[in-house]
């Protein structure tokens, strides 16, 4: 244990109150209780955490019925989330690393261990020291006694600190195979807190790196965006590039982002792509609340659109399939989700009627209230803030000679001011929605819909060529019955002269036979008739 240092110091109005209260209450109930892992490594480097975690020897059954406002969550690592509102106080029980765990209750004489060494259940509880240990980095193995006012250290955490690395605790080569998503933790770390990748640690980085492909692709997309909207964007994208995770995650991005070609429009393009990752960052620092999923993948996707999305760019037409299609392989890459990968493709373009224009006739279609409109408008400020910094960056619109000499001439008044060529006013104002902008998961949800209402009573396995008759013995082939043609329709198919009308008595003719019944005028002519037609028949 290493009692806290001066040079390093947590102030006491530093520690979140609703942590400190889950730490006293469980003391209180005998259970040891420290924070843990990123909000002590934050604290003692000078930052502010973003949350704040506790670990305890309370098990989460326990925890949960210490805590009335506590949930239970996870499989893999089970947890509890103690609520204050909208803020979450993430709880865990002291745990031993299960692998070792295995080895100790195995024989001396056992097999040599598998080469798969992932770690897929975690719930092995341990002591304060074996739980330090199992944890991936000695930055984050650090425990905060609040009650004396020191750090526990049992993986030399502190050295590490002060020496500004990143550092596995015990065999890089195991622990980066147990769970090589830490690969991507170690990237996230160094970038957001300026640190450096110790040698060995680095060195096994480079070796394992492929085995970030059997992790669960859910951990590794959502790792890869934390990676992205914490404020270190760029250096984050810098040390994937140069450990070449990114050839294993995003192909295309790592083509886009490595090497000096000779093509002035890819160099281009890969300016825009840094110059945006840094106004990410510079953005995140300004505003309360994180980028979302969605305007992350569209930083991303963004540079070799950036032409023809511009406002003043006229010479394209159907914008919404070239996005769409441009923007997919990133999406498939990542594993989005289909709202994020929506969210994404409508804020793209959108920055056509958010961005500023020279054109004083543009369309502004109304788009207050659109679950994109708040993404698209920080998108907005993003591109504005990296070509104010950067004018190389700055958007080239694609202009057709004939829109363009159509709005000199409404600049000098000779002709009015009307809306774009593509859009005649007789078929959309500016109140409309654009078409490309609609959300195609609404289209598809009713189109379910109507499918739904127009579902017949066949059965599954029935094929849709099947009559009812097929199942009282007729024969598949068997000519359906013949129903009398009404005169109407027969004048029809032999030529004759298309009615203007048509009488009742004429439909009533035409009627099935079992349809027509003798039946008192008030019990109705439906088929099931009224409260009475039981009786009646």
């Amino acid at each position: 244990m290493i009692p806290l240092q001066n040079i390093m110091k947590i102030a006491p109005d530093q520690i979140d109150s609703d942590a400190a209260k889950v730490v006293q209450r469980l003391r209180r109930y005998d259970h040891t209780a420290y924070l843990v892992g990123g909000c002590v490594r934050d604290l003692l480097l000078g930052g502010k955490p973003k949350d704040f975690d506790v670990v305890t020897s309370a098990t989460p059954q326990e925890i949960k019925r210490i805590f009335k406002n506590c949930r239970i969550i996870g499989r893999r690592f089970r947890l509890a989330h103690v609520f204050f509102g909208s803020k979450i106080v993430e709880t865990s029980t002291f745990r031993a690393n299960p692998r070792e765990v295995e080895e100790d209750d195995g024989d001396a004489g056992a097999e040599p261990e598998s080469a798969d060494l992932m770690i897929r259940r975690d719930n092995v509880f341990g002591t304060p020291e074996e739980d330090a240990r199992r944890r991936d980095f000695t930055i984050n193995g650090l425990f905060y006694d609040i009650e004396n006012d020191k750090v526990i250290d049992h993986v030399a955490g502190m050295a590490d600190l002060e020496a500004r690395l990143v550092r596995t605790i015990g065999d890089p080569d195991i622990r980066l195979r147990e769970d090589p998503v830490r690969i991507l933790r170690a990237i996230k770390f160094a970038a957001r807190c300026d640190l450096s990748i110790e040698s060995e640690t680095h060195r096994r980085m480079m070796e394992h790196r492929q085995e970030i492909t059997k992790c669960a692709p859910a951990r590794v997309s959502e790792e890869f965006y934390r990676l992205l909207r914490a404020g270190a964007a760029r250096r984050s994208m810098e040390l994937l590039v140069g450990t070449e995770l990114l050839d294993i995650l995003v192909p295309e991005l790592a083509r886009a982002l490595r090497g000096d070609d000779a093509d002035s429009e890819t160099n281009l393009r890969r300016t825009r792509l840094w110059a945006y990752l840094a106004a990410l960052d510079r953005q995140v620092t300004r505003r309360p609340t994180a980028p979302s999923n969605a305007l992350i993948l569209a930083v991303l996707t963004l540079p070799p659109l950036r032409d023809i999305l511009d406002p003043d760019s006229t010479a394209v037409r159907d914008v919404g399939p070239i996005v769409a299609q441009a923007i997919q392989p990133v999406m498939e890459r990542v594993k989005a989700s289909r709202r994020d990968a929506e969210l994404t493709r409508q804020m793209l373009l959108a920055l056509r009627y958010v961005l500023p224009s020279r054109r004083p006739n543009r369309r502004r279609p109304r788009l207050a209230g659109r679950d994109f409109l708040d993404d698209a408008l920080r998108l907005a400020e993003l591109v504005s803030d990296a070509e104010t910094v950067d004018a190389m960056v700055a958007g080239r619109p694609i202009i057709d000679l004939g829109v363009a000499a159509d709005a000199s001439r409404e600049a000098a008044g000779t002709i009015e001011a009307s809306v774009e060529r593509d859009a005649p006013p007789s078929a959309q104002s500016d109140d409309d929605l654009p078409p490309e902008l609609e959300s195609t998961l609404d289209r598809d949800r009713d189109r379910r819909r109507r499918n739904r209402g127009r579902g017949d009573n066949r059965r599954p396995d029935e094929p849709r060529h099947a009559r009812p008759d097929d199942e009282a013995g007729q024969p598949p082939n068997a000519r359906p019955p013949q129903y009398p043609t009404p005169p109407i329709a027969a004048a029809s198919l032999a030529g004759g002269p298309a009615p203007v009308s048509i009488s009742l008595t004429t439909l009533q003719a035409a009627l099935p036979a079992p349809l027509m019944s003798d039946r008192p005028p008030f019990l109705g002519r439906g088929m099931f008739g009224g409260p009475w037609a039981s009786a009646f028949d």
